[in-house]
């Protein structure tokens, strides 16, 4: 399996695009979030991807930092569908608050062109805490990172060695615990560096700083940490979260920058 980090940056940034990464493992291939507005066309295009062909979305959750760039992804597989001779179908699926959101963009923003493909070939499968699910190909657990915000969903997949464990934008939290222990790719948030908590507020974002995030996976038993969802640190970035990250964990961590590919 190969993911792509489509961005890595958290909301405001700058320099980099929203978080978002596809997974990718032979002809199958499955979105996870869309960051905000049509660059998320943009950074497809660059790798060479089709939009016909990613088989679905999994969106975390409603901040506009991952779901406003699905109406333009449903946008343009809708055009596929309509304009281009894509026989193909497309899944979109979420918790029911950021299903309901998605699909309310959508009608309010897409005219009925694409509407009209809603349930007959544009789908909208709701997930529940705990159930597993087939999407694009992937067999993904889905499960409530209990987030205090908003609803919020990660999920974790087997690998053929391990596990992934995505937990969304925020730190795992101990309701959740048991889809990160020992799992060979642990994929975490961290807001900023320690040291600069009090400029970039993240416990207050309900995020954590890569020196949490390191204490976090060491706890945890995880093989690989991925770092993500990050302020928009300069060049050093990668250097920095990983220094900081890997003064108590062991293991292997990687800080990717966007359009960056990951073998698992």
């Amino acid at each position: 399996m190969k993911v792509t980090f489509l961005g890595t940056g958290c909301a405001l940034v700058l320099k980099r695009y929203n978080t978002c990464f596809l997974m990718e493992e032979g002809d199958r291939k499955l979105l996870v979030d869309a960051g905000g507005g049509n660059e998320i066309l943009v950074r497809l295009d660059k790798l060479g991807v089709k939009i016909t062909d990613i088989g679905g979305m999994f969106v975390s959750h409603s901040h506009t930092d991952h779901i406003l760039g699905t109406p333009w992804v449903i946008r343009a597989v809708g055009t596929a569908m309509t304009e281009q001779g894509y026989e193909g179908n497309f899944t979109v699926a979420a918790c029911k608050e950021t299903l309901g959101h998605v699909r309310s963009i959508c009608e309010m923003t897409l005219g009925k062109k694409f509407t009209k493909l809603f349930d007959s070939r544009i789908f909208f499968r709701e997930v529940s805490d705990g159930e597993e699910i087939d999407l694009a190909g992937f067999r993904l657990h889905c499960f409530d990172i209990g987030s205090k915000k908003m609803k919020q969903f990660g999920f974790c997949t087997d690998l053929p060695d391990g596990r992934l464990c995505f937990p969304g934008d925020e730190p795992l939290k101990e309701t959740s615990e048991q889809y990160a222990k020992g799992a060979k790719w642990l994929f975490s948030e961290a807001y900023c560096l320690y040291a600069d908590r009090e400029i970039y507020k993240p416990y207050e974002r309900s995020h954590v700083t890569a020196k949490d995030v390191g204490e976090l996976a060491q706890r945890m038993g995880a093989e690989n940490l991925v770092i993500y969802h990050t302020e928009d640190y300069g060049p050093d970035r990668r250097e920095l979260m990983t220094r900081e990250a890997g003064l108590s964990y062991t293991g292997n961590i990687f800080v990717p920058e966007d359009m960056e590919s990951i073998e698992l």
